[in-house]
């Protein structure tokens, strides 16, 4: 999946070559109603965002969420934060309208200590999940 440009401010990352990846994503994308995320496979990027390696990238997916920019680049610096995995899934939910049901769900107290590890599983075995699933790569 290419890289979308919307100049809205919320960019998710993500392992364009991990089949499992990629179908999450257009998943996601497909709840996108209002095109509010950026979606950005990471092989796609001549150097990674600032504050991140390759490494992490190809661990984890990240949301990266922009606030007070100007789209020139040339107004005042702008609020930025980076969300991984399980965090970045959960921002998600506020703002995709289809995930919106799960947001009260995934911000309760605690929660965040299963997403984290059930995202690390996950994340670690995505290439085996891709082959088992027989899930092609497709940017």
């Amino acid at each position: 999946m290419a890289e979308i440009k919307r100049g809205t401010g919320w960019v998710v990352y993500y392992d364009g070559e991990c089949g499992f990846c990629t179908l999450s994503v257009r998943a996601l994308a497909l709840a996108d109603f209002f095109r509010v995320v950026t979606w950005t496979s990471y092989q796609e990027l001549d150097e990674p965002p600032s504050g991140l390696a390759w490494e992490d990238l190809d661990a984890a997916a990240y949301l990266e969420v922009r606030k007070g920019s100007s789209q020139s680049g040339d107004g005042p610096e702008e609020e930025r934060r980076l969300y991984q995995g399980f965090y970045a899934f959960r921002m998600l939910t506020l703002r995709l309208p289809p995930l919106m049901p799960l947001a009260p769900l995934l911000w309760l107290p605690g929660v965040n200590r299963l997403g984290e590890s059930t995202y690390k599983w996950v994340a670690a075995n995505r290439y085996r999940i891709s082959r088992s699933c027989r899930l092609k790569a497709g940017r």
